[in-house]
């Protein structure tokens, strides 16, 4: 199944979404917004408490950053490192996907993207640009690489996921991927370097979905 999201959001926020099946993809420049506190504990909640036969899949999430990574190094781009600051993130959007029948980059409680990162990685700005791609797999095969692969193939073939995937920009992504049954919820998040000094936070973060 595929769902796409995508908009833009700089001094005043507008959103676009178009919605099919499995996939979503997001991009949006987006302003500072307020450290959502209540959204860490939803987000460490959701780790936390997966339901029985649920888990989360750290051999799937080293493949799909593996084939991120062959992806971009047959178009000459940079290699992405795992990213510890958003792996949170990632698989907290995965296990809530799973547990409430979604595909997107806003939270089931409502909470958008980019205020998702800030409640769990600080001032995104200092990253210059971040984004997301979000899948499910639910074809009865069996939960391997070869089933980590179909789904990363479903963002090649998106337009919008694959901007993500082909971004100079980006040098980190944290994967998230949770398993239930046969099916499989995976996140992606994309960040740039690290900005240092007193002027990081001057401007706005670009956010790709």
């Amino acid at each position: 199944m595929i769902g796409d999201e995508s908009g833009v959001l700089a001094r005043r926020l507008s959103r676009r979404r178009v919605l099919a099946a499995g996939v979503g993809a997001l991009a949006v420049v987006c302003p500072a917004a307020a450290y959502a506190r209540s959204y860490k504990d939803f987000a460490e909640s959701l780790i936390g408490k997966l339901p029985q036969g649920a888990s989360f899949r750290p051999d799937l999430e080293a493949e799909l950053l593996r084939l991120a990574n062959f992806y971009r190094n047959g178009r000459k781009l940079q290699q992405l490192e795992a990213d510890d600051v958003f792996q949170v993130a990632a698989r907290a959007q995965a296990a809530d996907m799973m547990l409430n029948n979604f595909i997107g980059h806003r939270a089931s409680d409502g909470t958008p993207f980019e205020r998702r990162l800030r409640a769990l990685g600080g001032n995104i700005q200092r990253f210059g640009t971040v984004g997301e791609n979000a899948a499910r797999d639910s074809k009865k095969t069996p939960v391997d690489v070869g089933k980590a692969a179909a789904l990363f193939q479903q963002w090649v073939d998106s337009r919008p996921h694959r901007a993500n995937l082909k971004k100079s920009d980006y040098a980190f992504a944290a994967t998230g991927v949770v398993q239930r049954g046969t099916t499989i919820w995976a996140i992606q998040i994309f960040r740039g370097i690290e900005r240092k000094g007193m002027f990081f936070g001057s401007g706005n973060a670009t956010v790709n979905q």
